[in-house]
């Protein structure tokens, strides 16, 4: 009996450790591939194809860390909580940029005059769901989501819809003298970067025109542009320059709208959809930064990235000297896309220049697929916003 007991202790012990030791390897494992999709951005997906869907993984490879350091704590597994600890504190600046904790009493303060506020709206509107059957004669809530939060200027994406101007969709009928007489300044363009503002503009195209792309090619007859830029005349006599721009989407569900135009091309698998989306992004990224680089100082970078803060096209177009209004003065996890069960923020608004955020919100409501980010900037700023720019940045 003692042997036998001798026999089954040691036999427990052995299991014990070669427990703790599977803990403390997959620890390690989990910890390098957290922050392997914190950084994924720094490789550009079209050499190395792993990389963007790697930075979309992060937020829940974050989350699923997260339980497995609870459990390590839970069993005493004090190492293999020490390893995961340590992968949290190497992606702290990538958390930040998903999850900014800014403390409301740190937050610039708002400026007592309105003239020196400025209040910019970005916004993904999906055509105003003139594509949709069940949606398209409804007047509809994302306009008046958009009249409630009233900013100064709101830039659109994906305003058109197959040739009609977004003013004379259907649904807006409701909306249009509300429109005109709150934003008397408006602009519709042929690829659906539009805008409403309150104040004067003189606008450009920024790169140069080419057919409508989709993930199957060229697939319109109607040229368009990839951004364009606003140059706004504001009370105070400030200038400063708004860009609009809406990158390759997913296509998650390409092809079941009857009335998308597409090529006589069969539809690519959805893993081939997604790589080719990756590639036109990461090539439009590299245009949307020489505009940027071409732009006056005084600049607000608006759009529907489709892509999510680190990603490679996130780092190209911010580089080293935009500053990211969300992570800056937002609070938490804000998703602007809102289908497909994929809550991330795509939306981004960057900016530079003798300005500074004072507040960012994310809007929910209207019936895009979209939710809105808004923005209000400090005008009266003298000297050029400098930001310190965080490691994973650099």
């Amino acid at each position: 009996m003692a042997h036998r007991y001798t026999y089954n202790y040691n036999t427990r012990r052995t299991g014990k450790r070669r427990l703790r030791w599977v803990f403390e390897v997959l620890a390690l494992l989990l910890g390098l591939l957290l922050i392997l999709c914190a950084y994924a951005g720094k490789f550009d997906p079209q050499s190395f194809f792993p990389a963007p869907f790697l930075t979309l993984a992060y937020m829940p490879m974050l989350v699923f860390v997260a339980l497995v350091m609870v459990v390590a704590l839970l069993c005493r597994r004090w190492l293999a909580a020490g390893i995961i600890l340590l992968a949290f504190v190497a992606t702290l600046p990538v958390f930040s940029l998903y999850v900014p904790l800014n403390n409301e009493e740190d937050l610039p303060p708002m400026p007592a005059e309105k003239r020196h506020l400025l209040r910019v709206m970005t916004y993904n509107v999906l055509s105003f769901n003139y594509n949709e059957p069940l949606a398209s004669n409804q007047p509809l809530t994302t306009m008046s989501l958009i009249l409630e939060a009233n900013p100064d200027v709101v830039v659109l994406q994906e305003g058109g819809a197959a040739g009609i101007e977004w003013i004379d969709i259907p649904s807006l009928a409701p909306y249009v003298g509300q429109i005109k007489a709150r934003y008397p300044y408006l602009y519709s363009s042929p690829e659906g970067l539009n805008i409403m503002s309150k104040y004067p503009f003189t606008t450009q195209a920024l790169s140069e025109p080419r057919h409508t792309r989709s993930i199957l090619g060229y697939n319109r007859e109607m040229k368009s542009y990839l951004a364009r830029a606003y140059d706004l005349q504001l009370p105070s006599g400030k200038q400063v320059r708004l860009i609009d721009f809406r990158l390759q989407s997913y296509h998650l569900s390409f092809g079941k709208n009857q009335n998308v135009r597409v090529s006589p091309d069969l539809k690519p698998a959805p893993l081939e959809r997604m790589r080719r989306s990756f590639a036109l992004r990461s090539n439009d990224a590299a245009t949307i930064r020489q505009a940027i680089d071409n732009s006056p100082q005084n600049l607000i970078v608006c759009g529907d990235m489709n892509d999510v803060p680190t990603s490679h096209v996130y780092r190209v177009i911010r580089g080293e000297d935009m500053t990211d209004s969300w992570a800056e003065v937002g609070y938490g996890y804000a998703y602007t896309f809102n289908r497909h069960h994929l809550p991330f923020r795509i939306d981004h608004i960057l900016y530079r220049g003798a300005l500074q955020a004072v507040q960012a919100q994310r809007l929910k409501g209207g019936s895009s697929d979209h939710y809105p980010l808004l923005v209000t900037f400090d005008i009266d700023v003298k000297t050029p916003h400098a930001e310190n720019i965080d490691d994973e940045n650099q």
